[in-house]
This record gives structure tokens, C-alpha cells and sequence, in this order.
């Protein structure tokens, strides 16, 4: 089941002015032709338009290879001369030429507010459930975000929950305690075990561009086929609330900094809670923050071979535009948590999103993205965002209804952590580096038989893409 094509906009002359969204959840892509531009949702509505050519960007394509970045700084994009207008910003028409304005930045973190904020929250989030609930179902992965959208929705009604998860799956034993302490009979999607190259590439095609994770979104592909084959016309998920709560690992050393200025003892006390239970071991940890904060360590730890295979070192990989755009040298709390609402996860996260959901003939919605809830989030205190040492704090005390085994959780879960086992696609991205472009951007091509799995993965994406798009 897939939606009727969104038509592309074609404008010739004339001035015009369009907006997107703060955070980005509806996409808007451009491409200036001669004495115009076209505008559409997807690549593909603009490509069907025959003036905008199919080309793959291929300073993207090497940012991709070498160490996994999907995101691009001037809004430019896997396609030479298509562009992104990106989240917050107006795209100017003018007599055939364009021009990038930012309208509507994210609302600066103030630090005001606590846990009496807490009931107009969920009011807040109650109201961004939306409408024609009878219509809609709940992608519920046991995490907290999507806990509590269930728990909202509870409030209102009577949820249609989707559970993805092969028996014994953490995540979907906590799924399925969260729909019990709801009173939910949840709709129980096992998958199998294994996928196939078919799949990967039906996937990769709907997703219009190449992604970085193994697997990736394969759960919410499939179980996104199953709301839509059940007759749902609305799919809700709990997307964007590690980015608005600031809840990954990274975040939590440079917010400590960052309350150590004006309240040295409370940060201590933080420190020393959240070291007592933390979301990864130490090591894992170290590299984590260190992963997402630092450039350098992002390549050297996404590398992989693919740099290798590219004819680039990691130092040479670590300078380019894209890649810095991406990982981002961040020693600021403010700038990372800027850079992870608008710059870098959610932007290809809700991208993402927004292909699925279309491809099934589904109206997606994120209700923690709403505007309402985002104003209010960033006026948290840090000692309360980060509460008990406990990422996204807030959250875990919104609804008491959720399970202790959801709501105090500190590993991390959700369909992206629920990837089955990949099959090994060796041959295929033999064939791919024969037979399209990727070939001609590999220049050793001995290195590619010793990268990691990660790194093979990044080609065969590559390589399906070029393919599809030849």
C-alpha cells in the first residue's frame, strides 16, 4: 500500500515564500532549475518532474563511506543540486533565484522551571496526540518516549498499541508490561529472524537515501507494513525524545558542566547518582560521549576501513566539510543539544520517519516534537532534566502509571536497538562495486574484504543507492 505521488511545485518567476517547520518533521527539498526552482516533499517528487536531474552528490557519497554521515551542512544533500531548506527556516523565491532565511530558531534553554511543571506537560502532550485517535495506532517499543505517548493517549482513550519484538526481547517484555499496567491489549508483531537482501534493498529504496546503522529502521519497515495492513491511517511514535530531553549519554557530562558554574554541589550529587547506575560500562561510555562530542573520535571509531577503501586517512577524513558538519567538535551543552534537535540525529531520524509512513499510506506524528511541548521542555532546570543522575528525568516522573520497569530503565531501547540478523552480502557488494559508480570511488579495493561489518554495511548502502538512482 503506498500514498498517490505528492506532486512536485514547479515555479517560473514570481516571488514566493515557504516555510518549514522549527524541528524539521515535515520535510521541504529544493532544486533551482533554469529560471525557477521545484519544490517538493521527497527526491522522488521532484526527480518525476523530468527538470531536475538524477545525480548522486559525490562529496556526500565519500562523507557516507568514510565514516557514516547522512546530514550536510548549506542544506545540500545526496544529490547534486538538490537541496534541504533546514528545520526553522524560509525558502525565498525571487525571479528564479533562491535564497535561505532561518524564521524560527529553537527557543533558547532558560532554566526556569521544575516539577510544577509537570501536569501542564501532560495536558501539552495529551492535546499533541491530535485528532481521528480512532483511526491511528502507536508504534510501542518499551522505551520511555513511546511509553509515554501510550500513557497520554490512555488519558483520552483507548490506544491501538503495535508491539515488534521476537519472544524474550527486552524490549518487548516491557512493551507488553507497559500495555498491561494500561489496560491496552497490545497487537503482537513477532519477526523473523533473519532478513534478506530483497528487503534491505525494497527498504533502502523507500528511504531515498543511504543510512549508517546496520539494519536501521528494518523493524519500523515491517511493522509499519502491519499497522497499515490493519486499516490504520495514523501511526504515532515517541521519535525526538532523546534530542528534546537531551536524554543520550553525551549529553549528560557537558550539562553537569555546565550547572557546576553556578551550582558546584548539586552537580556533584548528579555525578555521583547517575555513575551508580549508568546507561553503558565505562568504557562504553567513554568512547560513547567522546564518539558524539569530538570529530577525530568519530572517524576513528566509525572508520572502519572505509577511509581505507576511499584512499583517505582518518586525519584527512576528519577535515572534510560534511564530516565535521556531522560529528561536530562540541564542548557546549546548548550547542550540543541545538545540534541534535536540528543538525545531526533527528534530522535523518525524522526523515526517515516521514519516507516510511508515506510509502504505507500513513500520516505519521511525533507528539513530543509539538511546539507547545518543545517551548516547555526548554525551560527545564538542568537539576531537574537530569534528575536522581537520570537521563530525561522528566519523563520518568510524567506518568506514574508506567511501570518502575519502563520508567526507571537506564539502558537504552527502542525498534533501532531490535535490528534481526543481517545476511552477508559480500557477493552483492562485490557485484555493486563492479557494476555502478561505487567502483570508481573505491580506489583500493583489496581494503574492502578487511573493513568492519559497519563499514560493509555503509557500501552496500552506497552501492544499492547508486543503483537504484542510475
Amino acid at each position: 500500500m503506498s500514498r498517490p505521488r505528492e506532486k512536485a511545485m514547479i515555479l517560473h518567476g514570481g516571488e514566493a515564500r515557504f516555510s518549514r517547520d522549527r524541528l524539521g518533521i515535515e520535510p521541504l527539498l529544493y532544486a533551482p532549475i533554469c529560471g525557477g526552482v521545484v519544490l517538493g516533499k521527497t527526491y522522488e517528487d521532484l526527480f518525476a518532474t523530468g527538470l531536475v536531474p538524477k545525480r548522486p552528490r559525490r562529496e556526500a557519497l565519500i562523507d557516507f563511506l568514510s565514516v557514516g554521515a547522512v546530514v550536510f551542512p548549506g542544506g545540500t544533500t545526496f544529490f547534486e543540486g538538490v537541496f534541504e531548506v533546514p528545520p526553522g527556516h524560509d525558502l525565498h523565491v525571487s525571479k528564479g533565484k533562491t535564497s535561505v532565511e532561518e524564521r524560527e530558531p529553537l527557543p533558547d534553554a532558560t532554566e526556569e522551571l521544575g516539577e510544577e511543571m509537570l501536569p501542564l506537560l501532560r495536558e501539552r502532550l495529551a492535546e499533541a496526540l491530535g485528532e481521528e485517535l480512532e483511526d491511528a495506532a502507536l508504534c510501542l517499543s518499551g522505551g520511555l518516549d513511546s511509553s509515554s505517548v501510550a500513557a497520554a493517549w490512555a488519558g483520552r482513550g483507548r490506544p491501538l498499541c503495535f508491539v515488534y519484538g521476537a519472544p524474550g526481547a527486552r524490549d518487548r517484555e516491557l512493551a507488553l508490561e507497559t500495555a498491561a499496567a494500561l489496560g491496552v491489549p497490545p497487537v503482537l508483531f513477532e519477526p523473523k529472524e533473519t532478513t534478506t537482501l530483497e528487503e534491505l534493498r525494497e527498504m533502502l529504496r523507500v528511504l531515498e537515501i543511504p543510512i549508517h546503522i546496520p539494519g536501521g529502521p528494518l523493524p519500523q519497515f515491517r511493522l509499519l507494513s502491519a499497522i497499515a495492513g490493519a486499516g490504520a491511517r495514523i501511526v504515532l511514535s515517541g521519535q525526538g525524545g532523546d534530542e528534546l530531553f537531551c536524554g543520550y549519554p553525551w549529553h549528560f557530562p557537558l550539562a553537569m558542566k555546565k550547572l557546576r558554574e553556578r551550582d558546584p554541589e548539586t552537580a556533584s550529587r548528579l555525578e555521583a547518582l547517575h555513575e551508580a547506575s549508568p546507561p553503558f560500562g565505562p568504557m562504553e561510555l567513554r568512547l560513547t560521549r567522546r564518539n558524539f562530542t569530538r570529530t577525530a573520535s568519530w572517524v576513528n571509531l566509525n572508520d572502519g576501513g572505509g577511509c581505507a577503501a576511499l584512499g583517505l586517512s582518518r586525519e584527512e577524513a576528519a577535515t572534510r566539510e560534511g564530516v565535521r558538519f556531522f560529528a561536530a567538535d562540541l564542548d557546549d551543552w546548548d550547542a550540543l543539544r541545538r545540534h541534535g534537535l536540528t543538525g545531526r540525529s533527528l534530522r535523518y531520524l525524522l526523515h526517515y520517519d516521514h519516507r516510511l509512513a508515506n510509502h504505507f499510506g500513513l500520516e505519521g506524528r511525533s507528539p513530543l516534537l509539538a511546539d507547545g511541548i518543545v517551548d516547555l521542555v526548554s525551560r527545564l532546570r538542568l537539576d531537574f532534566l537530569y534528575g536522581e543522575g537520570l537521563l530525561k528525568y522528566p519523563l520518568r516522573r510524567l506518568f506514574p502509571e508506567v511501570p518502575e520497569s519502563v520508567r526507571l530503565q537506564t539502558r537504552k531501547t527502542g525498534f533501532w536497538h531490535n535490528s534481526p540478523g543481517m545476511p552477508d552480502f559480500r557477493a552483492e557488494l562485490s557485484r555493486l562495486l563492479e557494476t555502478t559508480a561505487l567502483g570508481d570511488l573505491t580506489v583500493a579495493p583489496g581494503a574492502v574484504e578487511k573493513m568492519s561489518p559497519e563499514a560493509r554495511w555503509r557500501f552496500f548502502c552506497a552501492g544499492t543507492f547508486l543503483e537504484a538512482n542510475a
